[in-house]
């Protein structure tokens, strides 16, 4: 049987690492976790498609129940509301997902050159 590196076996199976952005929940207790992924669903209405990678604490052995499962159903409630197309835990230490936004493909992403300043 051939020998495939890590990106091959991930280009093969459709598993994502990468995305346009990333949302980092990291040292958020669950409250916020929570406002902050509903926060981003709703802004997507307003943006072009796009995926997000969404990193979360790692379990340690006194972290107690972590964001995963939580964060998790929000995504699938998201999934079946349409603001979700696609969703995929991803492998990496710390855990978190994949996901692809619906957004609104009727929008273009604003030129960060052409936005007036504040």
């Amino acid at each position: 049987m051939p020998y495939l590196k890590d990106e091959d076996i991930r280009r093969l199976t459709g598993m994502k690492d990468s995305a346009e952005y990333e949302l980092d929940l990291c040292g958020l207790d669950l409250p916020h976790s929570i406002g902050s992924v509903e926060q981003m669903l709703e802004r997507s209405r307003f943006r072009p498609p796009r995926s997000v990678i969404i990193r979360i604490d790692k379990a340690t052995p006194t972290s107690g129940e972590t964001h995963f499962q939580p964060v998790g159903r929000l995504l699938v409630e998201a999934m079946k509301a349409g603001t979700v197309l696609q969703c995929r835990p991803i492998s990496d230490p710390g855990g978190g997902f994949w996901i692809r936004l619906a957004g609104n493909p009727n929008v273009e992403e604003e030129d960060e050159e052409n936005v007036p300043p504040e």
